[in-house]
């Protein structure tokens, strides 16, 4: 049986492209032309859309939709979902009143079975979800106040951003930055946290002028603030590979060598990542342990909204080693 895989394969493009044009997902940004070519690909190898009724839902949340880091994971969700016997949809959701009107109005016909939900997550959705009867899990812990009261999986963020920085201080690095977002988010303060954390194990003291935080997730303009500042640094922990791949740009721009002169290490996975020149060194959670948010949606559906909410910590994450670090520069 020919799968969406095999006709990603064919085409040399992503998986993630082909499952969005081939589910009719609304509001990809996927060109005319690539939509032509998958669809007529699939007629060509013969692929047949077999999938059962059955169907949970993805819900991107106050992200674009071509957000690299959110479109790896929605491949890995539709395999998961696969597995267990179910077809993936996908819904992109702003805090409009017409947006959430078109995700209430989902909820309530009730023909998906349960939803993951991901995203810059807060109190309204969180609501809408809470009050509902159908089965759901918000992915990742935006609202760490309302971890008692939802059912959520989420990641060792802290122990992911100490990992890295620990590998860097087991090569000879000494003077190492932390690239973040906006402390508003969780994750980040818990980033910052492993991050510190590693300081401390390392008993090496941490000038604080070497966080630096983009509330627009700008790692070029954090690497043009740190030579502004005259900040000295060989290493770079970057929150996100969108940040990781901004601040390489800027140092190859200024002719700037990476890793030779400054490595850089990021806290997740996307396409960036291979797409890169070179490719982007990262720690990133596995897809094993992100694919473990399925089973847990599945007893939910199975057996019903339970009395007390579920979770779930994942800490299973790996090195993917890249080309964008290196021993310090003597």
């Amino acid at each position: 049986m020919v799968t969406k895989k095999d006709i990603a394969k064919y085409l040399g493009i992503s998986r993630t492209s082909v499952s969005l044009v081939l589910n009719n997902t609304p509001g990809n940004t996927i060109s005319t032309e690539t939509k032509n070519k998958i669809r007529q690909a699939a007629k060509y190898l013969g692929y047949r859309n077999t999938e059962v009724s059955a169907k949970i839902c993805y819900v991107l949340y106050e992200r674009p939709i071509n957000d690299p880091r959110y479109m790896v994971d929605v491949a890995v969700m539709e395999e998961a979902a696969s597995l267990a016997g179910y077809g993936l949809l996908f819904m992109n959701v702003n805090r409009s009143s017409e947006s959430m009107a078109k995700l209430q109005r989902s909820i309530d016909e009730l023909e998906i079975q349960g939803y993951i939900i991901s995203g810059d997550v807060d109190d309204r959705i969180s609501s809408m979800f809470r009050s509902s009867s159908t089965p759901y899990i918000f992915y990742g812990l935006n609202l760490p106040e309302q971890a008692p009261f939802i059912n959520y999986f989420t990641f060792d963020y802290a122990q992911i951003a100490c990992s890295a920085a620990n590998y860097l201080f087991s090569l000879g690095h000494r003077h190492i930055a932390l690239f973040l977002g906006s402390l508003d988010y969780p994750i980040h303060q818990l980033m910052l946290e492993g991050f510190s954390r590693a300081y401390d194990d390392h008993k090496q003291a941490l000038d604080k002028s070497l966080i630096q935080i983009s509330n627009e997730e700008n790692g070029y303009e954090l690497c043009r603030r740190a030579e502004v500042l005259r900040l000295e640094y060989t290493a770079v922990v970057c929150g996100n590979t969108v940040i990781q791949f901004g601040a390489l740009q800027y140092l190859q721009s200024k002719g700037i060598s990476v890793p030779d002169s400054i490595s850089l290490i990021g806290l997740d996975q996307s396409e960036f990542v291979k797409f890169s020149v070179p490719q982007l060194t990262t720690y990133h959670f596995t897809e094993e342990g992100k694919k473990r948010i399925v089973p847990m949606l599945h007893e939910l559906i199975v057996n019903g909204i339970q009395s007390s909410p579920v979770s779930m910590i994942t800490k299973e994450f790996k090195l993917f080693e890249g080309g964008t670090v290196a021993l310090p520069s003597t």
